[in-house]
């Protein structure tokens, strides 16, 4: 299994600048983390990739998490994680450090409630946020 982070924002000025870079690079350390789960094969089957899409919204307290969507064709089970979005906020170290901690929690959550094992990605938390906040090649420059 194969798992692919991507980020959607439906809503106008509502986006984190998180980019390509920082897509693939969560899709590849969860790849190499995270192993399907007999739980999941037996929902979805052994063959069948996990899409986790990031996405944003205004006036949420908390994260909201839809899905799953699965495509049986593509052989995708999609979820779709919308963080808090502030627009009076600016994007800082700290507020992108919190989206980050959102979404990583989520995911995580997620993937417990496949059974899947994320002891690792727990513990790796902090140092994920600061790998990707620490390479300016993952945000876009605003």
């Amino acid at each position: 299994m194969s798992v692919h982070v991507s980020q959607i924002y439906p809503e106008a000025g509502v986006s984190y600048p998180f980019n390509h870079r920082f897509q693939k690079y969560l899709s590849d350390l969860l790849s190499a983390k995270v192993r399907t789960s007999q739980k999941f094969a037996d929902l979805y089957g052994p063959e069948y990739d996990l899409i986790f899409r990031m996405s944003a919204k205004e006036g949420l307290a908390r994260p909201g998490i839809k899905g799953p969507t699965v495509f049986k064709r593509d052989k995708d089970v999609e979820y779709t994680v919308f963080l808090p979005f502030d627009r009076s906020v600016d994007m800082d170290a700290n507020t992108l450090s919190r989206a980050l901690d959102l979404l990583l929690s989520s995911m995580i959550e997620i993937l417990e409630e496949l059974d899947m094992t994320t002891t690792g990605l727990s513990a790796e938390l902090s140092a994920i946020i600061d790998r990707i906040l620490g390479d300016a090649k993952m945000i876009d420059a605003s």
